[in-house]
């Protein structure tokens, strides 16, 4: 129940008002979490920089973050309100593995949460994140899969592709993965003598360490270039959204009489179009806006992707 001297006095406020709205402490919870759900709250990956009162200047000025700002804002204005409350964190979600019936958890599956003591349930978990973000919480195996899809994602497989190059990538991946895990638990994580039985069943009983060690170093190096040549093959074929959207509206130019000449960036392309077509200057100027936004903004934004789209084709020259 400790409380930092950082707590202000609009912090306060807003408690004094939801106790004066809650019959319990139950209720009181709901309404901090209609809070994060009604107010402008957004999740991101990358917030701004909060300097001087990080926790009220999240919650009444930039209201950007991640599932570590939600926890730790709510988790003080429940202390706040005189409800025991605290962060746990750890991870959710995952993919799940068939080859070796495991889960793989990467460290972009790490969340944080609140706990809240309630009479009558105790300690109860309560997950302000989900009420502005739920993408970020109701995450199935597939839902993970379509995710790392996304342009500039570091996993190397994509879900729901029906492309067979990309089929086995990730196959390949998979069994990459259960037999590293298949190493650790059976030889790295075994007895000497363990180790020696299982090698002699596979047929490396004869092998010296620094032998097995060499044999397995040239087939790592062996299998090495089959894999790259399967990610460089899918990367080739994978289309960008945005990229896409902006072909699309520079060939219906096209068909106009306006082509975009080899050497032209998309602001010079929009200037010159508008020279030509004066009538076009707002929808164009709209579509080239978004797009280098999109293009060259620090972060990927659906909502965005999607207005692109709609304003490519609703484009009429």
């Amino acid at each position: 129940m400790q409380l930092p001297d950082t707590v202000t006095p609009r912090m306060r406020a807003l408690v004094s008002r939801w106790r004066a709205e809650s019959a319990d402490d139950r209720q009181l919870v709901n309404r901090a979490l209609q809070f994060f759900r009604n107010e402008p709250f957004h999740y991101t990956l990358n917030p701004p920089l909060l300097e001087t009162n990080p926790v009220d200047q999240f919650l009444f000025d930039s209201r950007r973050g991640f599932c570590e700002h939600y926890a730790t804002s709510f988790t003080l204005l429940m202390r706040l309100a005189g409800i025991p409350a605290r962060v746990v964190t750890g991870y959710q979600g995952g993919e799940r593995n068939p080859l070796g019936n495991y889960l793989i958890v990467r460290q972009s599956d790490a969340h944080a949460w609140s706990e809240v003591w309630l009479e009558q349930s105790g300690w109860t978990r309560i997950d302000p994140t989900a009420a502005v973000a739920p993408e970020r919480i109701e995450r199935t195996f597939e839902f993970d899969l379509q995710e790392n899809t996304a342009p500039g994602s570091p996993v190397i497989f994509s879900a729901g592709d029906h492309d067979l190059l990309n089929r086995l990538a990730k196959q390949f991946g998979l069994g990459l993965d259960a037999a590293n895990a298949s190493w650790h638990r059976w030889i790295l994580g075994y007895s000497s003598q363990q180790q020696q039985r299982l090698l002699q069943l596979l047929g490396f009983g004869s092998l010296s360490a620094f032998k097995l060690a060499l044999t397995m170093v040239l087939a790592v190096a062996a299998l090495a270039p089959l894999l790259i040549l399967l990610m460089r093959w899918r990367d080739r074929d994978r289309p960008d959204p945005v990229q896409r959207d902006y072909g699309k509206f520079c060939r219906r130019l096209a068909r106009k009489g306006i082509a975009r000449l080899a050497h032209e960036g998309p602001q010079d392309f929009a200037r010159r179009v508008i020279r030509q077509r004066p009538d076009l200057q707002r929808p164009v100027s709209a579509i080239i806006d978004l797009y280098i936004a999109l293009r060259y903004g620090a972060e990927d934004d659906p909502e965005q992707q999607r207005r692109l789209r709609q304003l490519v084709r609703n484009f009429r020259a």
